[in-house]
Formats: structure tokens, C-alpha cells, sequence
């Protein structure tokens, strides 16, 4: 069994960082900040390295290259949200927000008022690519009102605010939210992403800048999270920032990432049996799935006889244990389902509504959602220039 951590929203995960920043510029906010304080800086750059966790830090930590560049810098241990998961984490980092104020419970979220089960990413039913017109023209309806994207908050203040963004995610509506109130940069690969970053550096004045790059993610999906692949890609993105910002000066750099990733040995469908004992298809993620059930009964009796690794959790034990955050949103109650089933083995369960189409998803070596430290310990490095 992996070991099980469960997500710091008191100061020591993913979803203080916005409130620290906003504080390190004298901005006005609600949301708590980490433990750790920052001093304020004429710049403040965030990069978040999707799925770079503890276990890659650790992995690359010492090597020729990047040692160099950790040296000096202050580096400890956070937690990602729950769900770990991009869809949740982006909401926390540009708005402050754990899963159960946003409103967004994984990749995929059950939706009460569309009666459907949505991909939060792209804003399209699951089994389709092409997005929902009412939804992708109105995002910021089904999510929370609480929320006040960091770019808007900065700008209150007079602070010039970039993000930095892959082009293949450069124009959809989730991004355009979480993006809300900073100049958009569009990239194409790593390298340009972070020459983009150091002349948004190179510009004179107060700036917070925002830099996302998915690489570690993508290759630890294919390859697995700890895999000479994965792990090249990791070093070297790592060595494209030490060159991009050698010589600036007046910039506190928070380096972080979403969540990790655990390598999932199997991945199991989920089959008729547990189909007849649901309302809808599971949703969440391969090992965060929620579940609407028919039979509570009979669906933990499917998992004890079937799935044992997997550790289950009912809707008020999810609320109780505060895993969405110290509140459940009463108007996103019913996005949680009835159930919610958590592996704490190296294996995850796949709902595919297209098994041709997703081939490459039933085929993965690397998953994440869970609440394995794998998954949910990420690094917060913190590097004065």
C-alpha cells in the first residue's frame, strides 16, 4: 500500500500560494496564504511544471545542471488539492480556490444543472472532443462566484500581470478565466516558453508573470513518472530556466507544480457489473472516481471483492475530512455523488466512453488524482534573484 496524505488547505498547499502572492503586492484578499511568507519583490514569476512532484524533484535534484540552479534557493514540501488533478489546481493557483469552493471535483465533474458529466478542460461531454456551446460561452456560470482570478486582483493595484501559455490551450475558456486580467503570451515549445519569461523579466517595473509548461506531465503519462524519459525532460526543462535566467535581478521565482504522478501498473475498466449498480458513469479521475450510485451497499461490496485496493469514501466523510477544502459549497453537494473510491495501490480505474478513440489514455503508465504522497506532495521553490 502507498501512503495516503491528504491535502494542507492551512498553509501548506497549492491553493495559499495566490493568497501570498496577492499579499506580497499589498492586494486585498480573503484567501489564506502559506505558512511561509514571501518578501515582497519589484517581480514575482510563478511556474508551475505540470506533474513535476516530489518524487521528480528528488529524482533530479542533484544532477549536473540542475544542482547548480536548486543551490541557494529555498525548497520545501507542499500538497496539491483533491483531486489532484490540473483541472482542480488551476482554479487554486489564479484564484485561490479548493475543489470544494470552485466547484470543478476533476477532470471530469458531474454538472447537475446541464444533467451531464463534463471534461472541465476542454468543456465537452467526455465522449466528445467538440465543446458544448452553452457551456464554452459561459464557464463562469458553473463555477464558483467566489472567486476573483489573481490577474484581476494585481491589476486593482497597478501591477502589470503576463501569462505565459501553450498555444494548444492559449484560447479556451477555462484559460481565458484563470488568465483573467494578465497579458497573454502564446509559446510553442519549452524553449521559447521560457525566453518568453525572461523578456516579460527584462521589462522595466512592478510584474507578476505566470509560466505553465506541461512536458513532465505528457511524458510521465506515456512513459511513467520515474522513467529515463520523463526524467530527461524534467532535467532539461530545468536546465532551459537556469539559462533563461541568468542575470536578472529584482525577481522572486516560485517554482511548483499541480500535482505528481503515480506509475499505474494496471488500469482496469469499469465493466457491467459496477455499471448496474450506478446512476451514472463514474467521474473524477482514473483514481479519484465519484460515484452516483443506485446501491450503496452493493457497489462497496463490488470494490471489497473486486477492487480491495481501493479505499472508499462516502459523501459526508469527503465534507467531514475536509478533502475539497474547509467547505463544501452547499450549491456543489451534489457534484460530489454518493461514493468516492481512492486506490492506494499502484493501479487506477478508467470509465472510457470511446475504448478506440482512447487507446492511448487505457494505455497509460503514469496516473494521478489520488491522495498517494506520489500524487499529492509537490516542491515550492522559492528562488531569489
Amino acid at each position: 500500500m502507498l501512503n495516503l496524505v491528504k491535502p494542507k488547505y492551512d498553509g501548506e498547499s497549492i491553493a495559499n500560494i495566490y493568497g501570498s502572492i496577492t499579499r506580497s503586492f499589498n492586494a486585498d484578499t480573503e484567501r489564506l496564504g502559506l505558512k511561509k511568507g514571501l518578501d515582497p519583490n519589484e517581480k514575482v514569476v510563478l511556474i508551475i511544471l505540470d506533474a513535476f512532484g516530489m518524487s521528480v524533484y528528488r529524482a533530479i535534484r542533484n544532477d549536473d545542471g540542475v544542482a547548480e540552479f536548486f543551490d541557494g534557493s529555498d525548497a520545501s514540501e507542499i500538497t496539491s488539492v483533491f483531486p489532484s488533478t490540473t483541472a482542480c489546481a488551476m482554479l487554486a493557483f489564479y484564484a485561490g480556490l479548493a475543489p470544494g469552493e470552485s466547484g470543478v471535483l476533476g477532470f471530469t465533474t458531474y454538472i447537475k444543472e446541464l444533467g451531464s458529466i463534463i471534461n472541465m478542460l476542454n468543456l465537452s461531454h467526455p465522449a466528445q472532443q467538440q465543446p458544448i456551446p452553452s457551456l464554452y460561452n459561459s464557464f463562469e456560470r458553473f463555477i464558483s462566484k467566489k472567486g476573483r482570478p489573481i490577474g484581476t486582483v494585481l491589476s486593482e493595484k497597478g501591477v502589470k500581470g503576463y501569462a505565459i501559455v501553450p498555444g494548444s490551450i492559449f484560447d479556451t475558456p477555462t484559460n481565458n478565466y484563470h488568465t483573467m486580467g494578465l497579458e497573454k503570451i502564446k509559446y510553442y515549445y519549452p524553449w521559447d516558453a521560457v525566453m518568453n519569461l525572461r523578456e516579460v523579466l527584462d521589462t522595466p517595473g512592478r510584474a507578476f508573470a505566470t509560466l505553465y509548461i506541461p512536458t513532465v506531465d505528457t511524458l510521465s503519462h506515456h512513459y511513467g513518472p520515474l522513467s529515463n524519459k520523463t526524467l530527461f525532460g524534467a532535467r532539461e526543462l530545468i536546465k532551459a530556466l537556469s539559462a533563461a535566467l541568468k542575470g536578472v535581478k529584482k525577481a522572486t521565482i516560485i517554482i511548483t507544480a499541480d500535482h505528481g504522478q503515480v506509475f499505474s501498473g494496471i488500469n482496469h475498466v469499469v465493466d457491467e457489473e459496477l455499471m448496474s449498480a450506478l446512476e451514472l458513469p463514474p467521474f473524477g479521475d482514473a483514481r479519484a472516481v465519484f460515484m452516483k450510485t443506485k446501491d450503496v451497499d452493493m457497489v462497496k461490496a463490488y470494490f471489497n471483492e473486486k477492487l480491495k485496493g481501493f479505499k472508499m469514501f462516502e459523501k459526508k466523510d469527503i465534507i467531514n475530512e475536509k478533502l475539497l477544502g474547509a467547505v463544501v459549497e452547499p450549491e456543489f453537494e451534489d457534484r460530489i455523488g454518493d461514493l468516492l473510491a481512492v486506490p492506494l495501490i499502484e493501479e487506477s480505474l478508467v470509465y472510457s466512453y470511446n475504448p478506440e478513440q482512447d487507446k492511448d489514455y487505457l494505455a497509460f503508465k503514469g496516473h494521478h488524482g489520488g491522495l498517494t504522497d506520489q500524487e499529492m506532495l509537490v516542491p515550492l521553490i522559492v528562488k531569489e534573484l
